[in-house]
């Protein structure tokens, strides 16, 4: 439920692809949804990372407009807690086969450039911030980059 209306707040005041580098002066709920999942954390990690993949994999198989703001959020949310990208980071990197590289591909064809490089900044920053899984990390992306 507080991923949920998490979402539906970051949509409600415009979360896009270029809301996941605005900080949660866009999204003034953010920080509490952060703040209630890293409390959750602790009793209930396995549930919040099923989730937060849940709602990774959905969105990309939807043109409905919550979906399209997944990502950026689900992003916005692994910036702002290390706990959560930490809790999640290893699982999804594992699940990026071809068939999900090509949705990611297909979600983001429609994005203008520009916001597309914010996304990326986005990413490459949280790959440098990534301690957990880290190699598999880097062993996914020698073996996506030169198959």
């Amino acid at each position: 439920r507080v991923l949920s209306c998490g979402l539906k707040d970051f949509c409600a005041h415009g979360g896009d692809a270029a809301a996941a580098g605005a900080g949660d002066k866009r999204v003034p709920k953010i920080a509490s949804v952060v703040g209630i999942l890293g409390h959750l954390a602790s009793r209930h990690a396995g549930s919040i990372k099923q989730e937060l993949l849940r709602m990774f994999h959905e969105s990309l198989g939807s043109s409905r407009e919550h979906h399209k703001a997944t990502v950026p959020f689900l992003l916005q949310l692994a910036l702002m807690s290390p706990t959560l990208l930490a809790t999640v980071s290893p699982e999804l990197v594992d699940s990026l086969k071809p068939p999900v590289l090509n949705q990611l591909h297909q979600h983001f064809s429609a994005v203008p450039r520009d916001e597309l490089d914010g996304v990326v900044g986005v990413v490459v920053h949280l790959l440098c911030h990534t301690s957990a899984g880290a190699l598999r990390t880097l062993r996914f992306l020698l073996a996506t980059a030169a198959p």
